[in-house]
C-alpha cells in the first residue's frame, strides 16, 4: 500500500488543495470582511442621514429662537397657552369678537388631550350685514388673544366679488383652541 502517486494525481491533488484553501479563505476571511464592510457602510449612511436631520432640526431651532428674540425685542405681545379649561374665557372672547355679527352659532367639541396640550375644536357660523364686517370678524378670530388655529373658513353671500359687496354674508370657520394641562 505504499504506492506512489503519478504526476497527474499529484497535480490534481495540488489543484484540489489550492481550491480547498481558496474556499476556506473565502468563507473564513473574505466573506466576513466584506459583510462587515457592507454593514459598516450601511451604518455610516444611516448616521449621515441622522446628522443631516439633526442639522436641519438645529437650524430650525436656531431660526425659531431668533424669531422669538426678534418678536420680544419688537414688543409684540406673545400668546401663551392658558391653563386647561379656559372655556369661559374663550366664550367671552368669541362673544366679543362676534359682536359685529347679526347672528351666530357656536358648537364646542370634546376636548382632545395629546401629551400635555389640550385641543378644543369650536365650529362657528355667523351672519353679518356686509363682507367687510365678516372679514373683520374673521381677522379678529385669527388674532384672538388665546392660542388658536382658524381653519375651514367659508364665506357665502350675494354680491361677493363685486366692487360693492353689500348684503347679508354668511361665514363659517373651525377654530382649535390650545390649552396646557397642569
Amino acid at each position: 500500500m505504499n504506492r506512489s502517486f503519478t504526476t497527474r494525481e499529484k497535480a490534481l491533488m495540488l489543484i484540489l488543495a489550492v481550491l480547498l484553501l481558496g474556499c476556506c479563505y473565502y468563507l473564513l476571511v473574505l466573506k466576513p470582511s466584506l459583510d462587515s464592510i457592507a454593514a459598516s457602510e450601511a451604518k455610516l449612511s444611516e448616521l449621515d442621514s441622522e446628522i443631516t436631520i439633526q442639522q436641519a432640526v438645529s437650524a430650525k431651532k436656531t431660526q425659531l429662537e431668533q424669531q422669538i428674540a426678534e418678536a420680544e425685542a419688537s414688543g409684540t405681545p406673545q400668546k401663551t397657552l392658558p391653563a386647561y379649561d379656559n372655556t369661559k374665557n374663550e366664550i367671552n372672547e368669541l362673544n366679543a369678537i362676534l359682536a359685529d355679527a347679526t347672528s351666530y352659532n357656536i358648537n364646542f367639541s370634546e376636548a382632545d388631550l395629546t401629551d400635555a396640550v389640550v385641543r378644543r375644536v369650536v365650529d362657528i357660523s355667523f351672519t353679518c350685514d356686509s363682507y367687510h364686517a365678516a372679514h373683520r370678524v374673521l381677522v379678529s378670530l385669527v388674532n384672538c388673544k388665546y392660542s388658536c388655529l382658524v381653519t375651514d373658513i367659508a364665506i357665502t353671500g350675494s354680491g361677493l366679488g363685486q366692487s360693492s359687496s353689500s348684503g347679508k354674508v354668511s361665514a363659517s370657520a373651525s377654530i382649535t383652541f390650545f390649552e396646557k394641562l397642569g
